[in-house]
């Protein structure tokens, strides 16, 4: 049987606080093809208090580097009761497991990225290298099609990665990050949905209802 394509889908942390959350994510899932889908969620506000704290206390990029990434730890245990079928995976073994049975596979940030370090796959411990990053870095290590970023704000037209850097959607590291991923696209999820068909498609993949930027 062949492989199904893989597909990593960041959820940003600024989003965990839409009170309609799930019925946005089942949204977007509808649009999503016969993929094997894998998720990582940003840090969010537990995220920036940390790197406040960094900055008021000094407590240096490597203790703030795991700190941040506990806090993207904490929001993906959350999330796993808010998407369907969904369980914490450390690594991509576990990963194929959960979707042989029929499972959403969340990264546990912590336990995965400690595994790349033990491996010599580490990733910079820097402020720069945030939670996009980190999903670039899965998605390339994992083989994906595609990585697609929901997020608060997209550009307006597709634009370059390098574009996206310097409007701020994206971290300063995730062009090179990135640079292996063969496709990557924003959707804006707190945006309102668009008006949906009546009667949409039987099967998916259709156009999800949101605002939608590819990054060349």
């Amino acid at each position: 049987m062949p492989q199904r394509t893989r597909r990593v889908i960041k959820l940003g942390g600024s989003l965990l606080n839409l009170p309609d959350l799930r019925r946005r994510l089942l949204l977007f899932l509808r649009s999503c093809g016969d993929e094997d889908l894998l998720w990582v969620v940003g840090g969010g506000r537990a995220a920036d208090w940390v790197r406040q704290f960094d900055q008021l206390h000094q407590i240096g990029d490597e203790v703030g580097h795991w700190a941040a990434v506990r806090a993207m730890q904490l929001n993906s245990i959350m999330i796993a009761r808010v998407i369907p079928a969904a369980e914490l995976v450390g690594d991509s073994c576990a990963a194929r497991d959960a979707w042989q049975q029929d499972r959403q596979p969340i990264v546990d940030p912590v336990v995965w990225l400690q595994a790349d370090e033990r491996g010599g796959e580490a990733i910079a411990h820097r402020w720069s290298f945030t939670s996009d990053s980190i999903a670039a870095h899965v998605a390339a290590k994992i083989g994906a099609a595609q990585l697609t970023l929901l997020k608060s704000r997209v550009p307006s037209t597709d634009c370059m990665v390098s574009r996206a850097v310097t409007l701020g959607v994206v971290d300063d590291d995730f062009e090179q990050a990135a640079a292996s991923v063969p496709s990557i696209d924003l959707v804006n999820l707190r945006q309102g949905p668009r008006q949906s068909p009546i009667q949409p498609p039987v099967s998916p993949p259709f156009e999800p209802p949101f605002e939608r930027c590819v990054l060349r």
